[in-house]
């Protein structure tokens, strides 16, 4: 989580407000990252109410991932937002759920789902890594 953390930070640079990963079904989760910007928005109650949209994340995309089997896996959902950017990824075999909340600067999109890709890692069409 550390070097997901950092390539983050690399690949959002200020845009990046937080990291959290765990079983946001069970209410279990980290905070790998988070900007005093972002801590200082939300308050625990506002926490709670975002850990259950992602937990909707998380549903939905097990209804979209059967709805079209033939692209594979579904990783990774964005959000964009006025003012900010939500990005939940939930497709990588050894990974728990992650939501990264940055702010509306939707240039850093891209980066950062390569820097997850890198990171968390790819299969090619037949399987390997």
């Amino acid at each position: 989580m550390e070097r997901l953390v950092a390539r983050l930070r690399d690949a959002a640079g200020e845009s990046l407000n937080g990291v959290f990963h765990g079983d946001f079904r069970e209410r279990e989760y980290d905070i790998a990252y988070a900007s005093e910007a972002a801590l200082d928005d939300y308050d625990p109650g506002h926490v709670d109410d975002v850990v259950d949209d992602v937990v909707l994340d998380v549903l939905g995309a097990e209804r979209k991932q059967a709805l079209h089997e033939p692209l594979g896996t579904l990783r990774t959902t964005v959000d964009v937002y006025e003012n900010g950017v939500n990005v939940v990824v939930f497709g990588y075999e050894d990974a728990p759920t992650i939501f990264v909340g940055m702010d509306g600067d939707v240039s850093r999109v891209s980066p950062v789902l390569e820097a997850i890709e890198d990171v968390l890692g790819s299969t090619d069409k037949d399987g390997d890594a």
